[in-house]
């Protein structure tokens, strides 16, 4: 081979080998952008190089505020109570407020709770009161010696047997009027004397109502308006009993009225009207003997149940007035078509009826419970 080529050749791997790495133009331009470079240096150098100033740094950092710190201490020792001024942001920095809707919310809760348990043992309490009130009446008005001398009543004029027991003895014992069997019942009452004293109790005093199968026994009244006897009992105090009246529509004379209404509250311990509810909503062998008594000082009315239904307040079967005979009928056997059982009974013109109407205790329906007799005879 040639000298000379060869000579070149050596020539250009020496100087190959001796040249300094540089990199490729094309690779570098090939690298993603952000790619480091290659670092060519003593790398435990640079480490060590960059731990010292990091360590620097802290040493700079801490000493300045230890300089701050001081500052501040020696300017507190120099300062004097007249240095001391508020700006206008420290001015308008308000104390933390005390959290006074919670606490309101609590304090109302409270009282609430306080409230309603008053208002329970209240109304528990008056209960009591209003039914110790009524069993002295009751205790006055059937007394143990009108019981001893009572004797069961025959039949009605329907001929259905009543099992109800009634005085026939005057209070003296003097005589005795027993009832005449066939043209229903006749009966001389001995509870008339004591009307004076219940009159005197209470102006409003109208007569005195029983209702068979129930322990309704209770004196009623009548007066001027339906609202005042809502809430005030015989004795006219607050109750939340109230008391057994008739409509203000009504005339104080028994015998005058076609529909004699009489109102009375469904008390939940089973006192005024409710019983009507237990014994005759359901039970039909009730029904078909039931018998509706009102006492007055001039005489006794028995009426013959022949209606229990639920009505609506407004359907008008509190109706007391009517234009026509022909009205009057078509009423009477509109409320006979809607009770709950029936009953074969002649009802006209001439009949006379009472309702007794309570309220059904069910928030989802506004409803009240009608029991209705018709006039069978008058001692």
């Amino acid at each position: 081979m040639d000298a000379r080529i060869i000579n070149k050749y050596k020539v250009k791997n020496i100087q190959k080998i001796n040249a300094p790495e540089t990199e490729n133009p094309s690779a570098e331009n090939n690298k993603p952008k952000g790619f480091p470079k290659r670092y060519t240096g003593d790398i435990n150098a640079l480490f060590a190089d960059k731990k010292a100033f990091i360590i620097n740094n802290k040493e700079i950092q801490e000493e300045n505020e230890e300089n701050e710190k001081n500052i501040f201490i020696a300017s507190l020792t120099d300062m004097t109570p007249s240095d001391i001024t508020l700006n206008e942001a420290a001015k308008d920095v308000k104390p933390p407020s005390v959290d006074w809707v919670r606490y309101f919310a609590i304090l109302l809760s409270l009282g609430l709770f306080v409230f309603a348990g008053f208002n329970l043992v209240k109304h528990l309490y008056s209960y009591v009161k209003e039914s110790r009130n009524y069993d002295e009446l009751r205790d006055f008005f059937n007394d143990e010696e009108d019981l001893q001398n009572a004797q069961l009543l025959k039949k009605t004029k329907a001929n259905s047997p009543i099992p109800d027991i009634l005085a026939l003895q005057k209070q003296t014992g003097e005589r005795i009027v027993k009832a005449e069997v066939g043209e229903g019942i006749r009966d001389v009452d001995t509870k008339r004397h004591k009307f004076p004293t219940l009159s005197e109790t209470n102006s409003d005093f109208l007569c005195w109502i029983k209702v068979e199968f129930t322990t309704i026994d209770y004196p009623v009244v009548h007066t001027t308006n339906n609202d005042f006897y809502l809430k005030h009992d015989f004795n006219k105090q607050y109750s939340n009993s109230g008391a057994i009246f008739a409509d203000c529509k009504n005339s104080r004379d028994i015998a005058e009225n076609r529909n004699l209404i009489l109102y009375g509250h469904n008390m939940l311990n089973n006192s005024i009207f409710q019983p009507l509810i237990t014994a005759y909503e359901r039970r039909e062998d009730n029904f078909r003997n039931g018998i509706i008594e009102l006492i007055t000082e001039e005489a006794v009315y028995y009426y013959e149940i022949f209606s229990v239904s639920e009505e609506d307040p407004w359907s008008g079967y509190i109706q007391t007035s009517f234009s026509s005979d022909e009205e009057y009928v078509e009423f009477l056997q509109t409320i006979k078509d809607r009770s709950i059982f029936q009953k074969d009974i002649v009802l006209d013109e001439e009949s006379k009826i009472i309702t007794l109407s309570t309220c059904v205790n069910d928030v989802r329906r506004n409803m009240r419970f009608a029991v209705r007799g018709v006039l069978i005879d008058v001692q």
